[in-house]
């Protein structure tokens, strides 16, 4: 029973080396798949300037958002309070 544990451990810990780990400020932390990261990238873009349209936020997003850690809430991945989905001003002289 003991080797089975200690396969079961490693493997965990060899599949946790391949993840994206945020810490929140609650203290947990969430866990995203690598794959994830470019998913989120691709989400934030499809919000920016879609409005009502836009797609529900990516919970990697979410998660950077409310991360305790400033790499996290502090970057690209945790957007604006608003979300950035609201229209775009036309900046062009007409």
């Amino acid at each position: 029973m003991g080797s089975m544990r200690r396969r079961l451990k490693r493997l965990e810990r060899l599949s946790e080396d391949k993840m994206i780990v945020i810490p929140q400020r609650d203290r947990t932390v969430k866990k995203f798949p690598q794959s994830a990261r470019a998913a989120a990238f691709t989400n934030i873009m499809d919000r920016m300037g879609a409005g009502e349209d836009a797609p529900p936020e990516h919970p990697l997003t979410v998660a950077a958002r409310n991360s305790s850690d400033c790499r996290w809430s502090e970057s690209v991945f945790a957007g604006t309070e608003e979300g950035g989905s609201g229209p775009i001003e036309d900046l062009s002289e007409s």
